[in-house]
């Protein structure tokens, strides 16, 4: 397709990786493709797609940023702690009982000195609708909820003391962004999505792996691993 930040030119890409085998990245111009086959397998998923580009042992994920990108960060996130939320998930069954991060913020903000919120979360009504409960909750906090670019929204997560969030892609761009990263599970598997980076924890809601309910984490399980984390 044209690029449209081109104008208009055919992107031409260096590397095209698929990793459901779908056959779209044969659609896309590129100097290389790689098309993992085989479907899902068990393991970590991010040793798998480094294993399918030769390498052994996998790299960490790492997070980019440009100096514009870390200047915006400063301006919207100010001097002082931050404490990132990400409320959200691609779906309902993922997502823990927003009071329940308004009630770890007060429980961390308690032991941190001049700690602040910020929510994050990614664009559209669907996102907006999610973060909605623990925005209202905390009503000063720094609201980032689909006002970012990716590049901007890890330069916010790399001057944030923590991230806790739901599995999502925000979990795992603050890892790679290197952001002492609290993923929390239920509906997804641990074994094959935890956050990975150089400081993660993760904190599972009781039951079959995948198939237990969110609510079943409580707030006292979820302050004991961000503890943890927070002194690593």
């Amino acid at each position: 397709m044209p690029c449209t930040g081109c104008g208009g030119r055919w992107q031409v890409w260096d590397l095209v990786v698929d990793v459901r085998s779908s056959g779209v990245s044969l659609f896309l111009a590129a100097r290389r493709r790689k098309i993992i086959k085989g479907g899902r397998r068990p393991g970590r998923r991010y040793k798998q797609l480094g294993a399918a580009l030769g390498y052994d042992p996998a790299p960490l994920p790492v997070a980019w940023t440009a100096p514009e990108d870390d200047a915006q960060a400063a301006a919207l996130l100010g001097d002082g702690p931050v404490i990132a939320l990400a409320p959200t998930a691609n779906w309902d069954g993922k997502i823990w009982p927003p009071e329940r991060f308004v009630e770890v913020f007060h429980a961390l903000a308690a032991q941190i000195p001049g700690a602040k919120p910020a929510i994050f979360g990614g664009p559209g009504a669907d996102e907006a609708r999610r973060a909605a409960p623990v925005l209202a909750a905390l009503p000063g906090a720094i609201d980032l909820v689909g006002k970012l670019s990716l590049p901007e929204a890890a330069a916010c997560l790399r001057r944030s003391k923590i991230f806790i969030g739901n599995d999502s892609g925000l979990m795992h761009l603050a890892a790679a962004a290197g952001t002492p990263t609290l993923g929390l599970f239920g509906r997804s598997k641990a074994s094959e999505y935890a956050p990975a980076g150089p400081r993660t924890a993760i904190a599972v809601a009781p039951g079959p792996e995948g198939d237990a309910p969110m609510a079943g984490l409580t707030v006292a399980e979820v302050l004991q691993a961000a503890g943890i984390l927070l002194c690593a």
